[in-house]
């Protein structure tokens, strides 16, 4: 640890060899493909634009944020400066997914349903906008959830290994 004094030592791949980084990289990954094997249970079909999509069950920011708050916790100490640091970046990313986002989507389906009013009386085409922008909160709880899984695998795993 310690400020960086010669540019060249510094190696970028280092982050991913890191638990913090490997529990939230899986975590949210892994969220956004559940999200995915979901939709293909219930519709029959594979929407890959659903990997980069937001909104759903269970929500990936939350699972991100959470496993990187975990590992960093597990790894470094719960009352660690950077733990707290985890935490809170969490806490917003966590409260605006139930807030500003999940009204956002609900302003989109309003909107959505305005143009197609619209439509019906008078010729207008409107692109219909996405309404799966944020999370209902218990999407955002098995978020949570499943980082806390993935965090203690993946921290329990490096120790393992280590």
């Amino acid at each position: 640890m310690g400020i960086i004094k010669n540019w060249h030592d510094l190696n970028a791949l280092e982050i991913i060899r890191h638990p913090w980084f490997i529990s939230a990289f899986f975590a949210g990954g892994l969220a956004q493909l559940i999200k995915l094997v979901r939709l293909w249970h219930h519709t029959g079909r594979i929407d890959l634009a659903r990997l980069r999509g937001a909104g759903g069950m269970p929500s990936a920011h939350a699972a991100l944020v959470t496993a990187l708050s975990v590992a960093v916790g597990l790894t470094d100490g719960f009352d660690s400066p950077e733990a707290m640091i985890a935490v809170g970046f969490g806490t917003i990313t966590l409260a605006d997914a139930v807030s500003i986002r999940h009204a956002a989507g609900e302003h989109a389906a309003l909107l959505n349903r305005i143009a197609a009013r619209l439509d019906k009386t008078e010729p207008f085409k409107a692109e219909l906008l996405d309404e799966r922008l944020g999370h209902s909160r218990l999407e955002v709880f098995a978020g949570v959830v499943f980082g806390i899984i993935v965090a203690v695998a993946v921290c329990g795993i490096w120790d393992f290994w280590k």
